[in-house]
């Protein structure tokens, strides 16, 4: 009885678009967590070991950029990128638990309804 009970439950659960769609946000924003995380520590170990760029030459117009200005202007926009794509992780791990709450408490509503009250008066 208790193995029929588990098995219904988790059919329902299954069911419910709130815990599916909280399920997929939470394993996308992990995901992302984990990959933002490795690269920002690699980004910030290459900017650690970059020499500063060079200062511009305030008296041309259009100066142009250097290598290593250049280097360094992108790996700072790859540093820039993977700590927003860690963010972002973060929001759709935590809209995928609201989602799986919700989901969890409309299942319980759900049982407490098809369940037989035990404690009536006859």
């Amino acid at each position: 009885m208790a193995w029929r009970v588990e098995t219904s439950l988790l059919y329902h659960a299954a069911r419910s678009g709130f815990v599916v769609a909280g399920v997929l946000l939470f394993a996308v924003g992990v995901g992302d967590m984990i990959a933002g995380r490795a690269r920002i520590q690699e980004y910030r170990a290459i900017m650690r070991e970059m020499p500063p760029p060079e200062p511009h030459d305030p008296t041309a117009l259009f100066p142009k950029a250097s290598e290593a200005q250049e280097q360094h202007a992108v790996a700072e926009a790859k540093l820039s990128y993977y700590q927003l794509l860690f963010l972002v992780g973060q929001l759709l791990a935590a809209g995928g638990v609201v989602l799986l709450a919700i989901g969890a408490f409309q299942l319980r509503q759900r049982t407490l309804r098809m369940a037989p009250s035990s404690g009536t008066f006859h």
